[in-house]
């Protein structure tokens, strides 16, 4: 079995531009972990969920020892991509951890505005996330947590967010571009990250 190391990629969502979760890294590496706030090209989603995850893959091997395995953060978006990397990349072998904050697990509605590759996946009904979910139960080994905002205007529904299984947090946050800046929602992060090292 490998050892866990206190690596953390921060996997940004949608339209990102660079600022959504430097606060989070601040606070992770405060707290004895080595965060990184990775970068996806083409964070639009145009070229799909495979050409960002494909990345996220490549950033994993980059920054994580072989011989030990990290932990996945993701906001809206990242953890689509995060997901697509632990179940269709090998992921799960890499990752001990793996936290999703307002991603739309289920699709949202808003996805239908986007008439491209990455929007078409990221609808309610996608066959995309079908093939995903259908699979679901293999994110237990990364002890799963999901964290939402029942005012998210941007998940819709915002059940969407909410993962079947693992650990579940609702945190009344106003806006979804809030979630990951809010005190609570980094807070319960750095939490679940030091129990899984535990």
């Amino acid at each position: 079995m490998k050892a866990k190391s206190n690596v953390v990629l921060l996997i940004p969502g949608i339209f990102d531009l660079g600022h959504s979760m430097v606060r989070m890294q601040h606070t992770l590496e405060s707290a004895g972990f080595t965060a990184h706030y990775i970068h996806l090209h083409y964070n639009s989603g145009w070229h799909g969920m495979e050409h960002l995850s494909e990345q996220l893959k490549s950033h994993v091997e980059a920054l994580a020892d072989e011989s030990s395995t990290c932990s996945l953060v993701g906001f809206s978006m990242g953890g689509i991509v995060a997901r697509h990397y632990l179940q269709r990349l090998g992921g799960l072998d890499r990752v001990h951890k793996f936290v999703s904050i307002s991603s739309p697990h289920y699709g949202s509605f808003w996805a239908n505005f986007l008439p491209y590759k990455g929007g078409r996946q990221l609808r309610i009904g996608s066959e995309f996330l079908a093939a995903l979910n259908r699979e679901i139960d293999s994110l237990s080994a990364t002890s799963p947590v999901s964290i939402w905002t029942k005012y998210d205007a941007t998940i819709l529904p915002h059940s969407s967010s909410h993962l079947p299984l693992g650990a579940s947090y609702e945190v009344p946050v106003l806006l979804h571009r809030w979630m990951p800046l809010d005190e609570r929602v980094i807070s319960l992060v750095s939490a679940e990250l030091s129990d899984a090292l535990k």
